[in-house]
């Protein structure tokens, strides 16, 4: 009887031990798992109902690829991201630009549309109705790409074109996920954060683009998100009012991150009056290569557009001009290679 009772008690000690350590693992995963969440929103829709977005949109994000920093291992820490990321939330001098930019961008396109003789919403030239470019295009990205739009008028009508990360919606929550998460920038990550469709509107976008659709001049947007992103776009941007958020206005990145191509399809059909985004490759291709100057004489020779032709917004966190620093800087790790670009006295 002793025996048996012995062999029972240390069968129980056996089983609590295992417990303990099958169950320890769990909890550290679910602890991240909560860390994780506290960063990024819950499942599910945009934040506010459209009507709501509207409302407060007034008191309230370049190109994709250019997150991607090959010189930076995955599990690399991203504390070079963490006073770009907390600028750009937090600091009342980045509102202030943003305000700026886009007011702007109104005055430079009301300008633009003087100087050609147009008079905005009740100019001589055309504009297709809504029905035709929607029959047109068909919420069909490849007949759009194919260039296959009717010319209305004499004259091509007005157009803007405007990119979309940290220019019209604000993504510096995955910003704030990578620097906890110790992650670089990845599709499958950055997919799970766009289909949330919880990005919220930059300060003065959602107004431009009211702008620019009242003086009848046709928005567009060219972004290097993918075409399978498109649904949670359209989501997003149309909950919180902006003009013209749907197939029809998107273009997005099929096969190249250069939007050169895409342009040049808008520009079959209308004349681009502005250009507004936070990298330079947003506007011409003459800044997709900006060599050991790092862009700065491409930037200087071509002074006058901006604030004419192009408005640039500011995005400390990422794109083209982090993405040369780490292909041409010494050193063996991302802040090594930050680190040796610095200049000192």
């Amino acid at each position: 009887m002793k025996k048996l009772i012995i062999v029972t008690l240390l069968i129980m000690v056996a089983s609590c031990a295992t417990v303990k350590q099958t169950t320890q693992p769990a909890e550290k995963r679910s602890a991240r798992a909560a860390r994780s969440h506290a960063v990024l929103p819950p499942e599910g829709r945009s934040g506010k109902p459209g009507s709501e977005a509207k409302a407060v949109s007034a008191e309230d994000s370049s190109s994709v690829q250019d997150r991607s920093h090959p010189a930076l291992a995955a599990e690399e820490d991203q504390d070079h991201l963490i006073l770009a990321t907390l600028w750009f939330q937090k600091s009342a001098e980045m509102r202030a630009l943003f305000y700026q930019c886009f007011r702007n961008a109104e005055t430079a396109l009301k300008t633009n549309l003087e100087m050609q003789g147009r008079t905005g919403i009740n100019a001589e030239v055309i504009l297709p109705e809504t029905g035709a470019v929607n029959a047109e295009f068909s919420g069909d990205t490849e007949r759009a790409s194919s260039g296959n739009l009717q010319q209305t008028g004499p004259d091509k009508p007005a157009a803007v074109v405007l990119d979309i990360d940290e220019t019209l919606l604000d993504n510096s929550p995955f910003q704030g996920w990578q620097v906890l998460e110790k992650k670089s920038f990845n599709n499958d990550d950055w997919f799970r954060w766009v289909e949330l469709a919880r990005a919220r509107p930059l300060p003065g976008a959602v107004e431009f683009t009211r702008y620019a659709d009242s003086l009848g001049v046709e928005v567009f947007y060219v972004s290097n998100r993918t075409v399978q992103e498109m649904g949670p776009t359209i989501e997003n941007m149309a909950a919180w009012g902006f003009v013209n958020a749907d197939s029809t206005h998107m273009l997005f990145k099929k096969t190249t991150s250069s939007k050169v191509e895409r342009r040049a399809l808008i520009e079959k059909n209308y004349e681009i009056l502005l250009l507004v985004g936070d990298n330079l490759a947003d506007h011409s291709d003459v800044y997709e290569k900006r060599g050991p100057d790092h862009g700065f004489s491409a930037v200087d020779a071509n002074r006058r557009l901006f604030g004419t032709k192009y408005i640039v917004l500011p995005n400390p966190m990422y794109g083209n001009w982090l993405n040369d620093l780490l292909r041409t800087a010494q050193g063996s790790t991302g802040r090594e290679k930050l680190v040796n670009m610095l200049e000192s006295f």
